[in-house]
């Protein structure tokens, strides 16, 4: 689970990841693991069902950009 700002409040999602970091090579671009989102908690409530999924996809981006700077 990892903790992300979304709406100017403090958000914890829980998500799985799929796949692996392939490196690129010669012939084929580099592939990147998919971070499946399997809930969202919000002051420990589940609001998974109440985004719709512009936000969950506003929440995916946040998540990315915070683990790939980890």
């Amino acid at each position: 689970m990892e903790s992300v700002t979304y709406r100017s409040e403090v958000v914890e999602v829980d998500f799985r990841v799929e796949g692996e970091y392939i490196s690129q090579t010669h012939w084929q671009p580099a592939e990147y693991p998919d971070y499946i989102i399997e809930d969202v908690f919000y002051n420990g409530t589940s609001i998974f069902n109440i985004l719709n999924e512009d936000d969950l996809e506003e929440i995916h981006d946040k998540l990315i950009a915070k683990l790939e700077y980890c």
